[in-house]
């Protein structure tokens, strides 16, 4: 690789940049670390005003050695063009901590720091109701970015929200975000992303929406992002990424547990929640002890539902054993004395419900919805309701398990930092179109 990494410099240096790219591209396609040929892709990017791919090339090599100090010059001088200096301190600290006799790395950050530096505006926008998911996310890029979020149905507080921004975050692929991409062309001169959780890739929203307007997709979890790019062949796939849900930690307090005999289930009961699987299911489990108890918190969004579980848990002579209880905000409080996590779904984007319960140290036992098996180990799901009920009764249970699974792999810090990288891209793409490149 290394004659194959002279030759494309050799052709870089004849102004033969085509070939050298060629040369590039083919030392990266076998070998995928090699950060000398990234750098220099990047080199032709930002020669070529490609402003996302040079910023891509050189966040590669940088992810393969973070204290590569050509990469680093090469992607400061891209963000000095884009007026984005302090995007490079972190990484020029690096250099100078490890070479503090480095003068140029020492200049550049004493030149960097006295520059003032311009707040960047994102706003927020969803329907009232809808923004629950945004909390955290809106609450950790204030302490970055000047942040607006505006929760309204009002047209014209939509709009002026929309012109005073850089970026918008269209929460939901829903008659909101097809409005907008059709119609507000200030939407023209921002960069828009949208965030698609799971219901609207079954509306015909999704086929009105404008993608070309859309910069950036969000989906919650890798089964809905194919449902929907299978669905919309105008989005292209690579302006597209995976951000699971996430859990806060902190807000939900771990307890070790043992086996036990209370099901919690959390959410709306609708159908697409599965609701008669879950009054049949423990149900069976009811039969094998009568000590279970099943509570539900949470409101029917369809009064037939509210009426056949009325009726239902009066025939199947549960009243003792099924408790339905209003929505509370204190999740960590109400699950104290639960525990098992239950959900019968037939299909889900990524519930943060489960998460939740899982954190606090409950069992989940997860029925085989589209998807599970892309968020959860298969000794979470059960099939059929012999499967369930085996689920419960076995002796498998660990608190410490549960609570690690949520750690590893969905907790808000490792979300923030996913979401942080794409408002980190878009700051940079979109501050920018002309770039001057130096070797």
């Amino acid at each position: 690789m290394e004659n194959k990494l002279i030759e494309g410099e050799t052709l870089f240096a004849d102004g033969k940049i085509e070939e050298a790219e060629e040369c590039f591209l083919s030392i990266v396609e076998n070998d995928s670390n090699n950060k000398e040929a990234y750098n220099n892709l990047g080199v032709i990017a930002f020669q070529k005003d490609d402003t996302e791919r040079a910023i891509d090339y050189f966040t590669r090599s940088l992810e393969i050695d973070p204290l590569y100090r050509d990469a680093i010059v090469n992607y400061t001088n891209l963000l000095r063009t884009l007026n984005q200096l302090h995007i490079a301190v972190p990484l020029l600290e690096k250099i100078a901590e490890i070479n503090p006799s480095d003068k140029d790395i020492i200049q550049l950050l004493e030149d960097i720091r006295s520059i003032p530096r311009s707040r960047f505006k994102i706003a927020f926008i969803c329907y009232p109701g809808l923004e629950s998911f945004l909390g955290d996310i809106v609450n950790f890029l204030k302490t970055k970015y000047e942040v607006r979020t505006c929760y309204t149905k009002n047209k014209q507080e939509i709009e002026s929200t929309v012109e005073w921004a850089d970026v918008i975050w269209l929460e939901w692929a829903n008659e909101l975000t097809a409005t907008l991409t059709n119609t507000v062309a200030i939407l023209e001169n921002k960069h828009v992303i949208c965030r698609l959780h799971s219901y609207e890739a079954f509306t015909p929203n999704i086929h009105q929406v404008k993608w070309k307007k859309i910069d950036h997709v969000i989906f919650v979890a890798p089964h809905i992002q194919k449902i929907v790019l299978n669905q919309v062949k105008g989005l292209n796939p690579e302006s597209t990424s995976v951000v699971p849900n996430a859990v806060d930690l902190k807000k939900f307090t771990f307890t070790q547990r043992k086996p036990g005999y209370n099901l919690a289930y959390m959410g709306h009961v609708n159908y697409k929640k599965g609701p008669m699987l879950l009054l049949h299911a423990f149900l069976e489990l009811y039969r094998i002890n009568n000590k279970y108890r099943l509570f539900l918190i949470g409101d029917f969004q369809e009064v037939r539902y509210k009426l056949y579980f009325n009726q239902m848990i009066r025939e199947m002579g549960l009243e003792r054993n099924i408790q339905i209880e209003d929505w509370t905000d204190d999740i960590g409080n109400w699950l104290n004395d639960k525990q098992y996590i239950i959900c019968t779904s037939v299909l889900e984007g990524h519930p943060v419900g489960i998460m939740e319960a899982m954190a606090c140290g409950l069992k989940p036992l997860i029925h085989n919805y589209v998807g599970a098996r892309k968020s959860y180990p298969d000794k979470y799901i059960w099939n059929t309701i012999p499967e369930f009920i085996n689920m419960v009764t076995d002796d498998n249970y660990d608190s410490t398990e549960y609570r690690k699974f949520i750690e590893t792999n969905y907790s808000l810090d490792m979300q923030l930092k996913k979401i942080d990288k794409i408002f980190s891209k878009s700051e940079s793409s979109l501050l920018s179109s002309a770039m001057v490149t130096t070797t």
